[in-house]
């Protein structure tokens, strides 16, 4: 069994508020907030699934922010993991991101006790451009790796769990999924073993099952008192 911390969307800035509801300021502390109740579970591995950070007024303050962030993950025994998400990209290239946070919060797929973890970039136009600094759109996102995760998937002899930051859940509103989640969702269920697919994006949260995968869509940390989760599989 592994215990795994997840959590999405903080949206970490100096604002107080945005967009009428995310309290981009707060969410330092509960990240804080988060990692104490993840190593009080004894969890084995930490998943933030994106947009950690938020738009500042200039990429002096959003480093900052990212790397107040960087702290508190590289002050914890416990491994982490953090996919970039589409606020995360439009601030930064994936080697500055990684470059503060830490080579180790790369998503590397890895089998921990007999389970994949598959750990799917999705921040991509639909055209193959990978998004960056000052250009994304988070109505337009596209995995571009089918034909490599058809061949994961299909000699996988684990079971897999998918982690990204856009959504696949074929029951939510189409801008907040890939443009090619049916092709994606096709793939995942092919050879089934694929057990569920965690994801954000979508700020409210939701939860399916659909072709025999549970899809479980985290609600956004910036939007409630709290948001985290943890997991066993």
């Amino acid at each position: 069994m592994i215990r795994l911390g997840i959590f999405t969307d903080p949206h970490y800035s100096s604002q107080e508020i945005t967009c009428g509801k995310r309290y981009n300021s707060r969410s330092l502390e509960k990240i804080r907030q988060a990692y104490r109740y993840f190593i009080a579970a004894d969890c084995d591995l930490i998943v933030c699934l994106g947009d950690l950070i938020d738009r500042e007024k200039n990429g002096e303050t959003q480093k900052l922010q990212l790397e107040s962030v960087a702290q508190i993950i590289r002050g914890c025994r416990i491994p982490s993991v953090c996919l970039m998400g589409n606020h995360d990209a439009f601030a930064f290239t994936r080697d500055a991101f990684y470059g503060i946070l830490g080579p180790s919060c790369r998503p590397t797929d890895r089998v921990l006790d007999g389970k994949r973890l598959l750990f799917l970039d999705a921040c991509y136009f639909r055209d193959g451009r990978h998004y960056r600094p000052g250009d994304t759109d988070w109505t337009d996102t596209f995995y571009p790796f089918e034909a490599e995760l058809r061949k994961t998937v299909s000699a996988s002899e684990e079971d897999i769990h998918v982690f990204l930051h856009q959504n696949l859940d074929p029951h939510i509103d189409a801008r907040h999924r890939l443009y090619n989640a049916d092709g994606v969702n096709a793939i995942l269920a092919s050879h089934g073993n694929v057990k569920a697919v965690w994801q954000g994006h979508y700020h409210p949260g939701a939860r399916c099952e659909y072709n025999g995968i549970r899809y479980i869509t985290l609600p956004a940390m910036c939007e409630r008192e709290n948001a985290f989760f943890v997991a066993e599989i």
